[in-house]
């Protein structure tokens, strides 16, 4: 009796360890359940809806983005998958909640939202209904990919990760230099910031006039890192090493911005 007990506790422990395993292997290499495949130089994009010459463009954009960056590798190769009504969003959604509307793991990039690569839109509703930048969302997790293989997985992965101003704010960075235009004012940026967190009710801040919202430590994250890059003439590596806490960072980015605004009246 103690036998067939003993076997049928170590079957069913087999048979946990197994789908879980399973389950992991599909989130880290979810290749098998997409239908679709398109290679554009340093990309490979899985979709289980036809993939048009749209997404290169998109691709080509994010790319020029990134390669702005201190941490790009023109030898990196990412694996994009458009996930939406997919098998792994349902996986995804029932393991890890409804998350993000894309998210990054080593160097698989996943877009969990509908998108329209034609109109360079990404369709999100994780917080509200609106449309976003499809090169801005893409670029923007690039960056993560790109924290990973700089630093290592150890350190960049969903269970450990820099503080969130350090985790976030660099892509926040990177990605909004889509956004640059020449009567940009990094002052009334800083002080928009200010005035919309002190109406934001659950620490979303409303960008752009598509009236999409991002959590309130990104657009302050990509703030402090503005200055740290721009005004200081920090690099990202001296960032990340540094110990000195991102209210202090921010703390002194509103005084310099208060000295600005004082020596130009």
């Amino acid at each position: 009796m103690r036998k067939i007990v003993k076997k049928i506790v170590m079957g069913t422990l087999l048979f946990i360890i197994t789908f879980i395993s399973g389950i992991i292997t599909l989130i880290l290499y979810p290749q098998p359940l997409f239908a679709g495949k398109l290679v554009h130089k340093n990309f490979r994009v899985y979709s289980n809806n036809a993939l048009s010459t749209d997404i290169e463009i998109i691709l080509d954009s994010a790319n020029t983005i990134v390669s702005k960056s201190e941490l790009y590798d023109s030898s990196y190769r990412y694996d994009i998958f458009f996930a939406y009504h997919s098998l792994y969003n349902t996986i995804d959604d029932k393991l890890l909640g409804r998350g993000p509307s894309a998210k990054s793991i080593d160097n698989n990039l996943v877009i969990k939202i509908d998108v329209d690569p034609k109109r360079n839109v990404a369709f999100t509703t994780f917080h509200d209904v609106c449309k976003t930048d499809l090169t801005y969302l893409i670029a923007h997790e690039m960056v993560h990919c790109l924290q990973a293989n700089k630093y290592g997985k150890i350190k960049f992965n969903p269970f450990r990760h820099p503080e969130m101003w350090k985790l976030e704010g660099y892509p926040e960075y990177v990605s909004k230099q889509l956004n640059s235009y020449n009567d940009y004012d990094f002052i009334n940026d800083i002080d928009r910031y200010i005035d919309m967190r002190s109406k934001s009710k659950d620490g979303w801040i409303s960008i752009g006039n598509n009236k999409c919202s991002v959590p309130e430590i990104y657009y302050k994250s990509g703030l402090m890192m503005k200055y740290l890059i721009d005004i200081k003439n920090f690099s990202y590596d001296k960032i990340f090493s540094d110990t000195v806490s991102g209210d202090k960072v921010y703390v002194e980015m509103i005084k310099w911005k208060d000295r600005v605004k004082r020596s130009n009246k």
